[in-house]
């Protein structure tokens, strides 16, 4: 079950690092509690999830009416 959170916390950890916004607290407690295949796994889905909504913006915003 904790694997499952860690995953979780994992994508979290991710999704803000993106975004350029961490705490160090938050920081230190992730540097813990999180293996880097977890970092790895959640950073490359996160980055396909970021490229396809991007080729699917520009799928939409392409098309005529």
């Amino acid at each position: 079950m904790s694997s499952k959170l860690s995953l979780g916390r994992a994508f979290v950890a991710v999704f803000w690092s993106f975004l350029g916004i961490r705490k160090d607290s938050e920081y230190q407690t992730d540097i813990t509690k999180l293996t880097i295949g977890q970092v790895v796994f959640a950073g490359i889905a996160c980055t396909l999830l970021f490229i396809a909504s991007l080729v699917t913006l520009v799928y939409f915003v392409t098309q005529k009416a």
